[in-house]
């Protein structure tokens, strides 16, 4: 079984979308699939020697063959509510099992690359095999949705045989060979900004390319400060 979990508080919205779809992709493939709204469980902060996440929840991880976590971004990260639930519910055979990570950031999409790292950083923390982080921004939601529903489609066949993580440094270096794990906030703005100028219908556009040009000039020969101020630029040309 494929267990979608969608950490917004609010259903029918963006993230509920980009997780329905996910599962879409592996209802398609043959695949079982469940969707569970954090929101309708009693999720609690993590206190010493308190039942914080429901049994039934950490049941339901524990028996999914793979799982999907979509959640908000406020502020620079993923939601409390998202927060709350990875730092509580138990999943006691979750070395190896197979999981996908969306993070989406409504508005101005900052904060989609250091959401989606939140993600993936429980995914390693808890041993879990996260595969295809999909850091998501109403500039790129279309193609998102398109993503999700072949790695959806992806979870069911990898799903099939766990693989476990032999120690840290496997672990390592899988996550290590992971897109996004490294971005910084330039990177982000960086990846804005192309998702702009592949969209934007603005008269801006060309200025904006020569910007986002300048900038990748700029970071291949070591000026990554001095290329910043450019991609900021290219960004605010077409967001604004």
């Amino acid at each position: 079984m494929i267990l979608g979990i969608v950490g917004s508080p609010r259903k029918k919205r963006l993230t509920d979308q980009l997780v329905s779809r996910a599962l879409e992709g592996a209802e398609a493939a043959g695949g079982e699939t469940q969707k569970v709204y954090l929101i309708d469980y009693e999720v609690k902060s993590y206190r010493e020697n308190v039942k914080c996440c429901p049994d039934e929840l950490s049941d339901l991880c524990e028996e999914a063959d793979a799982i999907i976590l979509g959640a908000p971004v406020y502020f620079g990260d993923i939601n409390g509510l998202t927060k709350d639930f990875m730092d509580t519910v138990r999943i006691r055979n979750a070395n190896g099992k197979y999981a996908l990570g969306i993070s989406i950031a409504g508005g101005t999409g900052k904060g989609l690359c250091s959401g989606i790292q939140s993600i993936y950083h429980f995914f390693y923390h808890r041993q879990m095999r996260g595969i295809d982080p999909t850091p998501v921004s109403r500039f790129n939601f279309d193609r998102a949705l398109e993503s999700l529903f072949e790695s959806g489609k992806k979870l069911v066949d990898l799903s099939e045989e766990k693989k476990p993580f032999e120690n840290l440094w496997d672990r390592i270096e899988y996550y290590e060979r992971l897109d996004y794990m490294n971005y910084t906030f330039l990177d982000e703005i960086m990846l804005l900004a192309k998702y702009l100028i592949e969209s934007s219908k603005s008269p801006k556009i060309s200025e904006a390319k020569r910007e986002y040009e300048m900038t990748m000039a700029l970071i291949n020969q070591g000026k990554r400060v001095d290329a910043a101020k450019h991609a900021v630029k290219a960004y605010d040309l077409l967001y604004f």
